[in-house]
């Protein structure tokens, strides 16, 4: 008993210790957030780049050439993401004006229908007015604040591309110091550990990739087709907001049927012709395409999703939320691993796995009681039986005397 009630003592002092950890951890990664997240970006960079240098290697290119050229290749891209973004915003800062002016009409245009169809509404209502916010002080300093930020980006954005070198060039030596520095058996976990998370990664994040640029292009088409204006906008937060799962296509399609209203107003007809096509688009590729491509490669419950998106939003910010699935299904594998961690990622998970498991238990356990209810019946009966033929043959006998 002196035993057992210590054994279990010493595991819930781990388990206070473990949580207290990973509080402590927590609260490190928020208050060192401007070193923590580009560092974060880093790591999930090179597990995506990470199967491009496996293939470079099989095809025997040297490891300083493959380095060069993922290097050559991402800062191309940072470059073309920053020189779209500074076109967008120019433009956004060029015709706020005007489209400040469509917000008054269209402001009035709908507070005339509530004059006419509210009561006790004065007759110089206006919704924008009764807000009592200058908006479009607001969303100047807003655009101007991200032109502004751009030296703050550009420093994230070397920390990320220093930190991916340094990862790239630690590639081939990372896996032989783990084996070195711990046993075999350890070493061969750790690694098999490491390998399956950078797989899962890069998967998730190659084809989460092909279903957002099919999503932004769709967007960008959309725009075109109807004629709503910034259609390279619209198509750019598309594809950025769909690594945000259901959050980042509630926003981008709010956003874009709003510049419908307030461009189109009060052409109804291609208001609701915008509304329909970009929903379709996210419903289409986000609730059956989207999910079919993953299949069971992102085994994860969307509520610990929308969960997930809420704890590292709050870590992080938004870029918090670009991580948090990748993070999740990161804690999912190293759950799995750890044997006492197990529940753990049986809860992340979505559960369609263990729903047959859950029905044949439940159908075992019917037939376990069934049989037992008959059990006990057959003995009840025989018990019945061992009473009731002595008290006949008693009464037999003496109707015979």
């Amino acid at each position: 008993m002196k035993e057992e009630m210590s054994s279990s003592y010493l595991k819930q002092i781990r388990t206070v210790l473990v949580l207290g950890i990973v509080i402590l951890v927590l609260f490190v990664l928020k208050a060192t957030s401007e070193v923590t997240l580009p560092v974060a970006f880093a790591l999930f960079l090179f597990a995506f780049i990470n199967p491009l240098m496996e293939k470079f290697a099989k095809l025997k290119i040297p490891n300083a050439i493959s380095i060069i050229l993922i290097m050559v290749l991402v800062v191309s891209i940072f470059l073309v993401v920053g020189y779209f973004m500074g076109i967008m915003v120019n433009m956004l800062i060029a015709k706020l004006p005007y489209y400040a002016e469509r917000v008054k009409a269209v402001d009035m245009l709908l507070s005339q229908y509530a004059v006419k169809y509210l009561d006790d509404v004065p007759e110089n209502f206006s919704f924008i007015g009764s807000l009592n916010v200058d908006w479009y002080s607001l969303l100047m300093g807003w655009l101007t604040s991200i032109s502004s930020r751009v030296l703050s980006l550009l420093s994230d954005v070397m920390i990320i591309l220093i930190t991916l070198m340094f990862l790239l060039f630690e590639r081939s030596t990372f896996l032989p110091k783990v084996s070195v520095a711990l046993d075999n058996e350890k070493g061969q976990k750790l690694s098999a550990l490491l390998g399956k998370i950078n797989k899962q990664i890069a998967k998730y994040l190659t084809l989460k990739t092909i279903i957002s640029l099919a999503t932004g292009v769709c967007f960008y088409l959309t725009s075109l087709v109807t004629g709503l204006d910034f259609a390279l906008l619209w198509g750019f937060l598309a594809f950025i907001l769909n690594f945000i799962p259901t959050i980042g296509s509630i926003v981008v399609t709010g956003m874009t049927i709003l510049m419908a209203v307030i461009q189109f107003t009060p052409d109804w007809v291609m208001i609701l012709y915008v509304a329909l096509l970009t929903i379709s688009i996210e419903m289409v590729l986000g609730n059956i395409i989207d999910p079919r491509i993953q299949g069971v490669q992102l085994n994860i419950s969307p509520l610990m999703i929308l969960i997930s998106l809420s704890f590292w939003g709050y870590i992080w910010g938004i870029a918090g939320m670009f991580l948090a699935v990748p993070i999740m299904s990161i804690i999912q594998i190293v759950c799995l691993v750890i044997p006492s961690l197990k529940p753990i990622a049986v809860i992340l998970s979505s559960g369609k796995s263990y729903v047959r498991e859950y029905k044949e238990k439940q159908a075992l356990k019917k037939g376990i009681s069934r049989r037992r209810a008959k059990r006990n019946e057959e003995v009840n009966s025989d018990r019945m039986d061992d009473i009731i033929l002595p008290i006949n043959i008693n009464s037999d006998s003496k109707e015979k005397k």
